[in-house]
């Protein structure tokens, strides 16, 4: 469903209109209606009216949204679509039909809905293409006809779609492509043509002959049939992207064999997938067609090694998630000399590091080597020596790794680094990152790293973005003189989930670029504001901890242009706290999630927004006066029986 966002003023909610969004944004989504509300104003930009009923769309139904711009009619049990159905509808954008029986659209039901760029008829039961009235769908961008009983892609003639960017026939019943269906498809320049999920068997040579795609996508296709009858009928096809691979839960019958691959060599292509299809191991010839392509994808095709790919090629981008490789030496990288990208994730078996096995690719950027176990790795010198160009290492979730001193003394140009869930095994005199000063982001959530190693972050001097969630202090505590000091440039920090409990004054005074910290998930029980030296422009996530009642002197400093969430704390609403709940009232805009903002104190409060809690401290005038009243009749009572019981006294004598 399409997100909703407040705009404009508020509009009183209604028992017809649902929940309103806002001024502009109505859901009325699975309310059981069976008409539009005439509550609705004119104004309505934005309806989601899905999983209602409404049978049948006539030319009154909308008629009163004229400025309806995005409109969600899915599962509304919709059978007849009648002529000028949407005809006062000239700004409507986006109508999604999906899951609707349809069995009549007129020929100039959408006629009037002259902006109209997007249609969804996903699950319509639609079995031809002339079911669509197309002619009157002149701006039409993108055309969502996935999973119905289509048999072709065929247009009926005098179709023009000039703008039509995106068309998607996936998982239909499409099981052959002539020359005769893809006529109209060669007008389209830069199409995306989605085909994926239907058991196409057969495509005639030169079905795409000189059609411009920007992707073509037919994963899952060709169930029973070998690959290159797929691609043969490919022939002068110019496409950005080309997807042949399948799905993980679909088995194709055939292989690919050495020259199944062919057919690549009478394609334009740059990107290129194969995931989840079967490569056999003996096809050592199975690359020889991809030495123009850019980008390669090769996810869970069982490579022990990859092949080598004869010169020059040009291979920029390899992903080879989820195979079974051992070495990173045995994959023939140094025969894709000019590869940037490379993505090795999840491989299916212990994967050995080496020495120097990547060295070959000195244009290398990117490496993802994450969701890996690794075979008695020490990081990170030897595997990664000679790659002078690389800026993003990701090694995420992967074995205990021990770290050299320094780590990388070949890869300075480094500025993004990911540790997070892997053992970091630092000697407490080492400065594992000392010559990485280009690094701006890191994170090393729950890497289990000694806090106390002051040594830990030196050298990280342009660190911008920094994640240790999950990290332990010791005593729970974040001290005044502390690691973060290594790194000056610091903007935004990550101690989520730590156990700390205090935060001592000056943690972070000394980093002067703070914009951002989340302290969230901890045992925190005061609002430690004075660890800052900012608190003009900063955002402080303190959800989730124990903090109760706050000084009014550690909030003061905060101005309108900081954010702070004080959710999901025990905050006291007693006349003790006064001061700052009257503050909170006053600054309410700098708060995040002020619903889930409560009282957690005293018990008859508990759970009560702290925007909604009205307090009465102290003593009233009327208090006062009555109180003295009370006082003069007291003292007037004591001075009359003291006065009485003396005369009683001398009348006695």
């Amino acid at each position: 469903m399409r997100d909703k966002v407040s705009v404009g003023t508020s509009t009183a909610l209604t028992k017809d209109t649902g929940q309103v969004i806002v001024n502009k944004s109505y859901s009325c989504e699975g309310l059981g209606l069976q008409e539009i509300p005439n509550s609705l104003p004119n104004t309505t930009e934005t309806l989601d009216f899905s999983f209602n009923s409404l049978f049948a769309l006539y030319y009154f139904v909308f008629s009163h949204l004229e400025n309806l711009e995005y409109l969600d009619l899915s599962r509304c049990g919709i059978n007849w679509i009648y002529n000028d159905a949407f005809g006062s509808n000239s700004r409507l954008n986006t109508v999604i039909l999906t899951g609707n029986p349809i069995l009549y659209i007129a020929d100039t039901a959408f006629l009037g809905a002259t902006s109209l760029q997007h249609l969804f008829l996903q699950e319509t039961s639609m079995l031809d293409l002339s079911f669509i009235p197309l002619k009157s769908l002149k701006s039409l961008v993108t055309l969502h006809l996935g999973s119905n009983f289509i048999s072709s892609i065929k247009f009926p003639q005098d179709i023009t779609l000039v703008n039509l960017t995106l068309l998607d026939f996936g998982l239909n019943q499409i099981n052959a492509i002539s020359v005769q269906d893809s006529i109209f498809l060669k007008q389209i320049k830069n199409l995306t043509l989605i085909l994926k999920g239907n058991n196409i068997e057969y495509i005639e040579p030169n079905a795409f002959n000189h059609t411009d795609f920007q992707l073509l996508d037919l994963t899952g296709c060709g169930w029973n049939t070998n690959i290159s009858s797929l691609l043969n009928g490919l022939n002068r096809l110019n496409t950005q992207t080309l997807r042949i691979g399948t799905f993980k839960d679909i088995t194709i019958d055939f292989d690919i064999f050495p020259r199944s691959l062919d057919g690549l060599c009478n394609i334009s292509v740059k990107e290129l997938s194969l995931q989840y299809r079967y490569i056999s191991k003996d096809s050592q010839d199975v690359f020889s067609c991809l030495t123009k392509i850019e980008k390669l994808d090769l996810t869970a095709v069982d490579f022990h090694t990859l092949p080598p790919l004869s010169q020059p090629n040009a291979m920029k981008e390899l992903i080879l998630n989820e195979n079974t490789f051992t070495s990173l030496c045995n994959i023939n990288l140094n025969t894709y000399p000019l590869v940037t990208h490379l993505h090795i994730v999840g491989n299916q078996d212990i994967l050995d590091l080496g020495d120097k096995c990547l060295e070959s690719l000195s244009h290398l950027k990117y490496l993802d080597l994450s969701h890996n176990d690794f075979h008695e790795a020490k990081c990170c010198k030897a595997p990664f020596a000679g790659l002078h160009s690389l800026s993003y290492l990701n090694l995420s979730y992967g074995a205990p790794l021990p770290l050299d001193n320094p780590a990388f003394p070949d890869n300075e140009q480094l500025e993004v680094l990911d540790f997070s869930n892997v053992d970091l095994l630092i000697n407490e005199s080492s400065r594992p990152f000392s010559n990485l000063a280009e690094l701006t982001t890191m994170n090393l959530s729950y890497s289990h790293v000694n806090t106390s190693h002051m040594k830990l972050l030196e050298g990280l001097t342009n660190v911008a973005f920094l994640n240790m969630e999950g990290s332990s202090f010791h005593n729970e505590t974040l001290k005044g003189e502390n690691l973060f000091s290594k790194v000056p440039q610091l903007k935004t920090l990550i101690l989520s989930n730590c156990k700390l409990e205090v935060i001592e004054k000056d943690a972070f005074q000394k980093l002067k670029n703070f914009k951002s910290v989340d302290l969230s998930h901890n045992n925190l029980t005061a609002l430690t504001t004075n660890a800052f030296g900012n608190l003009s422009d900063i955002f402080i996530n303190f959800a989730f901890n124990m903090i109760s009642s706050i000084p009014i002197a550690l909030v003061q400093n905060i101005t309108n242009a900081s954010i702070i969430n004080l959710s999901y704390n025990p905050i006291d609403c007693s006349c003790s706290n006064l001061e700052f709940l009257t503050w909170y009232k006053q600054h309410g805009n700098i708060f995040l999630d002020k619903t889930y903002t409560t009282c957690g104190s005293p018990p008859s409060l508990a759970g009560t927004e702290l925007t909604k809690v009205t307090m009465t401290c102290g003593f009233s005038v009327m208090y006062i006066i009555l109180t003295v009243l009370i006082a003069l009749f007291c003292i007037i009572t004591v001075i009359y029986f003291v006065y009485y019981y003396k005369r009683r006294i001398y009348a006695a004598i």
